[in-house]
């Protein structure tokens, strides 16, 4: 696959995927991680935000099946590598996100709101179980 192309859909799936700076940069340093595990605190230190809201990053990365929650006393969360298709997007996302920070960053900012994105993704789902 041409180089020009690969980029392009990264851009696709990280749009698909991804709903905020903070859930890409969640998932990747994650990703980078991999197979530690992060209690949300941690990560919460790490991507300077509140706990309660990486909480929710995590719960919304949990949902698009891109990361797991190991049991423990305190429960920690850490990528889940469902096939090797998945890896492979997930290095192209911390490649290409490494080399075009800003315009990726520009590119989930004007994405629409989370709640009219969950809205939609009711639908989707809906369409999917038929």
């Amino acid at each position: 696959m041409p180089e020009s192309n690969a980029g392009n859909d990264v851009y696709g799936y990280i749009l698909e995927k991804i709903d905020t700076v903070p859930h890409l940069e969640a998932v990747i340093l994650l990703w980078n991680s991999r197979p530690v595990g992060w209690a949300p605190e941690e990560l919460a230190s790490r991507l300077y935000l509140p706990a309660d809201q990486v909480i929710e990053i995590l719960n919304d990365l949990l949902r698009q099946q891109l990361v797991q929650q190991i049991p423990a006393a305190t429960p920690k969360y850490s990528y889940l590598p469902r096939n090797e298709a998945q890896d492979e997007w997930m290095y192209k996302v911390d490649n290409t996100y490494r080399r075009e920070l800003v315009r990726i960053s520009t590119m989930l900012h004007s994405k629409a709101s989370p709640s009219v994105r969950e809205f939609a993704r009711a639908f989707r789902f809906k369409k999917d179980r038929e």
